[in-house]
């Protein structure tokens, strides 16, 4: 499931949040909460939760961050040198944890350069991924959400730096999280279950519903968070059940369990 939207609205909890999670636990549901915030670790949304009264642990929660340090595991040689653009959260995830030794932090000839949100960015660090991506080092984007939702409203997301990087070097970057099926593949592996046997619920047509209806997962689209219900009525892109937001689908659910 995604997060921001569907359980929360920046600090705020959904309509319904502590039922849902005790709907999933009394009837043994496994879970994990996808996010394409890499600016964020597993822990700091264990205690954002936490503060709206939900016990969760951080395994329960995959960051864009942590697919991408996977990804790079599965690609990148022993002691490759890699250029990080992001919070300390997305760094964390590239050189520590089962990434511990991997790799090295290189601004002068990484063969990788990896991209994710950053609310300090500062024009010589633009500068210096692009100039990376030019000699040669392959880049890869966490995620390429062009804005990103707060409680001020939608602010520029790591896609805005994705593309004025790809604009720059001309170079698409290998974006990892949601709607692209890297995340999703990493989450099925970690639930130990079929993409016909799971369901995605999310905010968002195109990085939620989009992308998980690519790879055959059922979806359920809650009208709590990016899309509206006009929006919906609009797109081309449906999901396999809509609700109004948590309430509505633990209604359903629970009846489906009981026929």
């Amino acid at each position: 499931m995604d997060m921001d939207g569907v359980l929360y609205r920046g600090n705020q909890a959904q309509p319904g949040l502590l039922e849902f999670f005790d709907f999933l636990r009394k009837n043994g549901i496994p879970f994990l909460m996808l996010t394409n915030n890499s600016a964020n670790s597993a822990s700091d949304y264990t205690r954002k939760l936490a503060k709206m009264g939900v016990t969760v642990k951080d395994s329960e929660t995959v960051t864009s961050g942590q697919a991408a340090s996977v990804y790079l595991r599965s690609v990148a040689p022993e002691g490759a040198g890699v250029f990080v653009v992001g919070m300390q959260p997305l760094r964390d995830s590239v050189f520590g944890g089962e990434n511990e030794g991997l790799f090295v932090s290189d601004d002068k000839h990484p063969r990788f350069v990896v991209q994710g949100g950053d609310f300090n960015l500062v024009y010589e660090t633009v500068k210096k991924a692009c100039l990376l991506i030019r000699a040669g080092a392959t880049f890869i984007a966490t995620n390429a959400d062009p804005v990103f939702p707060t409680e001020e409203g939608l602010i520029p997301g790591a896609g805005s730096i994705g593309a004025l990087l790809q604009t720059s070097t001309g170079q698409k970057p290998l974006v990892i999280g949601k709607p692209e099926a890297p995340m999703y593949e990493m989450a099925l592996k970690m639930l130990g279950s079929s993409a016909s046997e799971t369901l995605m619920i999310g905010d968002n047509l195109v990085t939620d519903i989009d992308g998980a209806n690519r790879l055959g997962i059922p979806t359920a689209l809650t009208l709590s968070g990016v899309t509206n219900e006009a929006e919906y009525e609009k797109s081309s892109i449906k999901a396999t059940l809509v609700y109004q937001g948590l309430p509505e689908l633990i209604a359903a659910w629970e009846a489906a369990l009981q026929d």
